[in-house]
């Protein structure tokens, strides 16, 4: 398959089909392939500190890192429990 006829292809999955489909946006592609592994890597983060950092579980060394880590999770849990229970 030669490089033009490969770019082609590429363009056609983001061409609109008709007025009743909907259209895909190149920047929503693109939001989507930043945005998962940004809070894939914020939440292995956030689980690392809290539980393995210096000792974990606010034991060892790196007690404020450990504490704050797990203050960050339960802010996170509950803003999702109240998002959820507001639908």
């Amino acid at each position: 398959m030669s490089a033009l006829r490969l770019w082609k292809s590429w363009l056609e999955l983001f061409d609109a089909e008709g007025p009743d489909e909907p259209r895909s946006d190149p920047t929503h592609l693109a939001a989507l392939l930043v945005a998962c592994p940004a809070a894939g890597g914020v939440l292995f983060w956030l689980l690392w500190t809290a539980m393995v950092y210096e000792g974990g579980f606010c034991v060892g060394e790196g007690k404020i890192g450990n504490a704050l880590a797990w203050i960050v999770l339960v802010v996170i849990v509950e803003a999702l429990r109240r998002a959820r229970k507001s639908k």
